[in-house]
């Protein structure tokens, strides 16, 4: 079976190795994978970087690269006042072109891959225009993060793609369960495809132990993550117990964008330090040299998502902190015991949890439900079951 992988996001730009891999495991499962991804995308924002560790020398995955005319801060300004249904909107017409010479035929399959929603867009329009089987993914929720101007056309293109696709593929359970509560999708049209681990990266060493408790975080830095909440819980720490807080070294990895110097820079106290964007090949070894994880999600919108750094923390065996919303990130943790969980934007609430976690024989019995429990949130098993599931369409 021939599938075309529509993705705007694709190696060797930072932080898309889950895409690469997500493209490997349907080759893997026996589709025969050509991958159409930009071939100039915009990093007038900041938010993508060329990642060197990223550059994929993969035989059994035909890539196109198409571009499209670039509009720069253009896109992203229609798409926030609601004129448009995405920033990355100029590049449809090149990718559907690229789409239709790949899935060219009925017995063809085309998966688009949210975000961006342009990939959805242009999926659709090559599964009409040449009659190939339409697959759409949802790595994240849509409708129900399209507020203000840009819900009416939001509103207007899950309703058409949700309609069109043969199948739908989402990251987890509460996503299927919005896409039946609210729009009426039959179960029988939904596969759950959860995300995991992607690479293992071997039996977990031993933390570093010492006087200092190290912290690490290793993601994206935005408003959607709300990372400063370290900060003030590590202050109120410093405030009631100076002498436990002396014993945090936090450090904070992710791009050096907008975000990070407009707000994280000044939130920062001592104790936490920016450590900088790490390749993908740093990001092990960073994650292995801490005594914790650190993971946050600023509201109870993103209450649906299991964001992949939690997926790479299980990895690698560490015990996790965290604050989030009530909801399947927090479930996972609190439920198989790999660490604890304060209220998203509750820093008095973290810095109880923080005091507690400071505690060696607390961490070491967190640490080893991580390690016996690991094994289960390996991703190859559920993309695997994607591809299968596909060629039976």
């Amino acid at each position: 079976m021939k599938v075309c992988f529509i993705t705007c996001h694709f190696p060797p730009l930072s932080r898309t190795y889950r895409r690469y891999q997500f493209a490997r495991y349907l080759a893997d499962g026996g589709c025969q994978v050509e991958v159409v991804t930009h071939g100039n995308i915009s990093r007038a924002l900041g938010a993508w970087v060329d990642d060197p560790d990223l550059v994929v020398d993969d035989d059994d995955l035909v890539v196109h690269r198409p571009r499209a005319v670039p509009w720069y801060l253009s896109g992203e300004l229609l798409y926030r006042i609601g004129l448009i249904s995405c920033p990355h909107l100029n590049w449809c017409g090149p990718a559907t072109r690229a789409a239709r010479r790949v899935a060219a035929s009925p017995e063809d399959v085309v998966v688009g891959v949210y975000p961006p929603l342009t990939n959805l867009i242009a999926a659709y329009r090559t599964a009409r225009r040449t009659g190939a089987r339409l697959v759409v993914d949802f790595r994240d929720e849509y409708l129900g993060l399209a507020l203000g101007p840009r819900r009416r056309l939001a509103r207007k293109w899950q309703a058409r793609l949700l309609g069109a696709a043969d199948l739908v593929s989402v990251a987890t359970p509460a996503i299927a369960r919005n896409f039946a509560e609210r729009d009426g999708l039959s179960p029988d049209r939904v596969h759950v495809t959860q995300n995991g681990y992607f690479d293992d990266p071997g039996e977990p060493p031993p933390p570093p132990g010492g006087d200092e408790v190290r912290l690490v975080y290793a993601g994206a830095i935005s408003a959607i993550q709300g990372v400063d909440v370290l900060c003030r819980a590590l202050e109120l720490l410093r405030r009631d117990k100076p002498g436990l807080a002396a014993q945090v070294r936090a450090t904070i990895h992710g791009p050096d964008n907008a975000y990070r110097r407009a707000v994280l820079n000044s939130a920062l106290v001592p104790g936490v330090e920016y450590g900088g964007y790490l390749s993908a090949g740093e990001v092990s070894g960073h994650l292995h040299s801490a005594d914790v994880c650190f993971l946050s999600l600023s509201s109870g919108d993103y209450a649906y998502a299991i964001p992949g750094k939690l997926y790479e923390y299980i990895a690698h065996g560490r015990p996790i902190l965290a604050a989030l919303p009530h909801g399947a990130a927090r479930e996972l943790i609190e439920s198989a015991g790999f660490g604890l969980v304060a209220d998203c934007g509750d820093a008095a609430g973290l810095a109880r949890a923080l005091e507690q976690i400071l505690d060696p024989e607390v961490r070491r019995a967190l640490a080893a439900q991580v390690i016996a429990q690991r094994a289960r949130y390996a991703a190859a098993p559920n993309f695997l079951s994607l591809a299968e599931r596909m060629q039976a369409l």
